[in-house]
């Protein structure tokens, strides 16, 4: 399809955010919308490089280049002026088609919504199973020629159709068509330099099962983190987790992934680009978390109205500086001794403990956020419509949801529960 995903997700972001920042022409919010984008086009062209890479065992572009973060002068201009396309762009046109759109019957749009997102998601399992099978055909290939695959280094037209003989089947035929598509729309793909025939080592590089348990690893130790923090500085022992069951805190947790993926190419630079790195991100990041938290919930769960230097009390100076300090600390020493950790685990072990961990907290998260937005609703005088609410009714009552989430409050109030005579 001639869809490219990572614009659709630039903008979703955005559309979500801006309006947080104030619609005001003043240089301010002018700036601030602006410093936004440059920061989110740049995540989000550089997290999807990194996916197409670690996906297709190919780099189709060096797009991570071209990022706030790539550590290069050019790349940087590139963003900054990309950016300002974009926010431009957004601005100017998202109006005129948020009204075309409303103007289609509501029945319609969902129709063909759904048929679109059915086929991008064809589309992209078809791209990443084509992946899959060229780098196996390149590994069978190399054990016939006795070599091990590298930058550089080409396979012979023999080993390569024995390799492909072997399996003669419609969903060959299908990798070959989409592969050829795919090499007509980048015909400057390079082979990934690591795609081996030997040992296998578990969660080797910045692979997706690495991601995960630095994403579980970070949102344990966030939460704790926050707990001994209020208790130091307010008294109180208040629960900071983000799940009903288990002490993680996802905003941690995902923040250490996209930090982790974004900053590794300025591990080899001096520590100031990785602070002004992670200062950038995490500030953008947590303001958008607490957007997130209020448009699917209605609820916020922290409020920074009364520091100084905050950004519409979702995000302020002290915390965004210190999560500059943070990602220093991890990308120079903390990273590649856990990564070493990571490495060291027992392959069959990893991977069977990996898959447990996806499984409990999917069920976590779906379950946390059912109870969540029931509670909302039940707020709301709202009565249990089907099984799972009323499931939900009985097992977790407002007192329990309140005592999970002590610091969430209506946007604007003020007032989080745990200042309204809850938990102490």
């Amino acid at each position: 399809m001639p869809i490219c995903p990572k614009y659709g997700i630039m903008a979703d972001i955005l559309i979500l955010v801006f309006p947080t920042v104030g619609e005001e022409l003043s240089l301010l919010n002018l700036l601030t919308q602006y410093v936004i984008t440059l920061v989110v086009v740049s995540v989000v062209d550089f997290v999807t490089s990194d996916m197409a890479h670690r996906l297709l065992h190919r780099r189709l572009q060096q797009y991570e280049r071209d990022t706030l973060f790539g550590g290069e002068l050019k790349g940087t201009t590139v963003a900054i002026l990309k950016s300002a396309v974009i926010w431009i762009i957004i601005k100017l046109l998202h109006p005129f088609i948020y009204t075309l759109v409303r103007l289609i019957p509501l029945w319609i749009s969902q129709i063909v919504g759904l048929v679109l997102l059915a086929l991008l998601a064809a589309d992209m399992i078809s791209v990443i199973y084509a992946g899959e099978v060229i780098k196996r055909r390149e590994m069978r290939a190399g054990k016939k020629t006795g070599r091990k695959s590298g930058k550089g280094q080409k396979r012979t037209a023999e080993a390569m159709t024995q390799a492909v003989s072997s399996e003669e089947k419609l969903g060959n035929r299908l990798c070959d068509a989409i592969w050829k598509r795919l090499e007509k729309a980048y015909p400057g793909m390079e082979e990934r330099d690591d795609i081996r025939s030997g040992k296998y080592v578990f969660a080797k590089g910045l692979c997706l099962n690495k991601l995960l348990w630095i994403f579980i690893i970070w949102a344990f130790v966030g939460d704790l983190f926050e707990t001994v923090f209020v208790w130091a500085t307010t008294g109180v022992w208040m629960s900071r987790t983000s799940v009903i069951y288990g002490t993680f805190s996802i905003v941690w947790g995902f923040g250490a992934v996209i930090i982790t993926v974004v900053t590794q190419r300025l591990a080899g630079k001096e520590d100031r680009y990785v602070f002004l790195a992670g200062t950038l991100l995490w500030g953008v990041y947590e303001y958008t978390c607490s957007v997130i938290s209020e448009v699917v919930f209605g609820r916020t769960f922290w409020d920074y109205s009364d520091m100084m230097f905050n950004i519409g009390g979702r995000t302020n100076l002290l915390f965004c500086l210190f999560g500059g300090l943070l990602s220093v600390m991890w990308v120079k020493t903390l990273y590649p001794m856990i990564s070493g950790l990571i490495e060291k685990m027992p392959p069959a072990l990893g991977v069977v403990v990996t898959w447990g961990v996806i499984v409990v907290m999917i069920a976590d998260l779906l379950l946390s956020g059912a109870v969540l937005s029931r509670y909302v609703n039940r707020l709301e005088g709202q009565e249990a419509q089907n099984v799972l609410e009323e499931f939900i009714d009985e097992n977790y009552s407002d007192e329990f949801v309140e005592s999970i989430w002590p610091n969430m409050q209506v946007p604007g109030s003020g007032e989080p529960v745990w200042q309204q005579g809850g938990t102490e």
